[in-house]
């Protein structure tokens, strides 16, 4: 297997993300008030107001990349949290109680947004968060969207949108502006487009850019969403792939098999999973996660296609719906089988996923697997166990 040739644009990343961290800090000392933000939120009103969006969720990840996720995730247990609870959470609880800080100190909010369309947990980390460093918490309230209630849903969310922004003028001392967010929405508008460009590569076959690879350049689209420097970056990003297109540079010399990813990566496990795939030919394309950044904001309407965009979160649909957008995906990316992540760490994901693997597979005729473990702490991953499966898998995609 040759060896895979590493994007320029990694080592621009890490400079942009390392200039994120250090605006948290520069942003306080500036007396710009430091907001956490969930990664499924509307950022651009965050960034409209002149507050600085924090995001522990992207501080999980990296303790999880870095393998301390379990070391953190024990001095939250140490303190009462169950170690069935979200991993970021744990990493967050963690680290805000311990005197050592493998990935650097998480940033003390003064203001605390959540979303719950990812899930539970979110609030109650963001509300145990609030009591522990003494501030405000707003709660962005969506319930589950189902065919018949989509527009009273959406309704409701504008509300909750318009309270949240008497919430940050509060806090700011400013009136809301609603021409930066129009501003805002039109810089995000241009970075989701690129980023989706992006993904859409992984159809190429062979490719030259997949899963794991939308892994590694997926955090400015979350964290930098709504600013010039995510569109700098993903216009770089993409130049970079065309090149790599036209150069015959793939994701996975000799590609045989494209699979769907759901949902989360394995984060200390990243780079394991890409070499098990590439050596048996298979290259892993398409997931909800990576394609849950893939907005097209109206800033002519900018409540009302906040509230669409947001309220459509993968994980605030009800089963058909979810088993319905990934055969999309696997239709669109063209895959021959899918990997299912049963993941501890995130509930709503791993909720009925047996079932949606049978229904899948009956609907598609793909061959699939289920695997359990946790997105991030290594204590809970077996590699045999998984190895085994995988290997189920790949003996079916080689029989077909």
């Amino acid at each position: 297997m040759a060896d895979k040739i590493p994007f320029r644009t990694s080592q621009l990343q890490k400079e942009l993300m390392a200039k994120y961290y250090a605006a948290a800090s520069e942003a306080r000392a500036a007396g710009v008030p430091v907001a956490w933000v969930t990664a499924v939120f509307p950022v651009e009103i965050v960034y409209a107001a002149g507050v600085f969006p924090y995001y522990p969720e992207n501080f999980g990840a990296l303790a999880a990349a870095r393998r301390v996720a379990g070391k953190l995730s024990e001095a939250a247990e140490a303190r009462g949290y169950f170690y069935d609870l979200c991993g970021y959470a744990r990493c967050g609880i963690g680290d805000a109680y311990s005197r050592e800080h493998p990935v650097g100190v998480i940033e003390k909010p003064d203001l605390l947004l959540c979303a719950n369309t990812q899930c539970g947990s979110l609030p109650k980390w963001f509300e145990a968060a609030a009591r522990f460093y003494r501030a405000s918490f707003f709660l962005l309230d969506a319930p589950l969207v189902d065919e018949g209630n989509s527009q009273m849903v959406r309704d409701y969310f504008v509300q909750q949108l318009q309270e949240m922004i008497a919430f940050l003028e509060q806090a700011t001392g400013r009136p809301f502006d609603y021409r930066r967010l129009e501003e805002v929405l039109q810089l995000s508008n241009e970075a989701c487009r690129l980023w989706n460009e992006i993904l859409d590569t992984a159809a190429l076959k062979p490719a030259p850019f997949g899963f794991f690879d939308a892994c590694l350049h997926m955090a400015p689209i979350v964290t930098w969403r709504g600013t010039r420097e995510a569109v700098d970056y993903y216009r770089a990003l993409r130049r970079e792939i065309q090149e790599r297109v036209e150069q015959g540079i793939h994701a996975l010399p000799g590609e045989r098999y494209k699979l769907y990813w759901d949902h989360i990566p394995v984060w200390p496990r990243l780079k394991w999973f890409g070499e098990l795939f590439a050596a048996r030919g298979a290259l892993a394309v398409a997931s909800q996660y990576t394609h849950s950044w893939a907005y097209r904001f109206d800033p002519d309407r900018p409540l009302e296609s906040l509230a669409e965009n947001y309220v459509s979160a993968y994980v605030n649909h009800d089963f058909r719906r979810r088993i319905d957008l990934k055969i999309q995906l696997m239709n669109k990316y063209r895959v021959d089988g899918y990997v299912l992540f049963s993941n501890r760490s995130c509930k709503p994901n791993a909720l009925g996923l047996y079932d949606k693997s049978n229904e899948i597979s009956r609907l598609t005729g793909l061959p699939g697997v289920v695997f359990e473990a946790d997105m991030a702490d290594l204590r809970f991953f077996s590699e045999a166990q998984v190895q085994s499966k995988m290997e189920v898998l790949f003996e079916q995609l080689a029989s077909r």
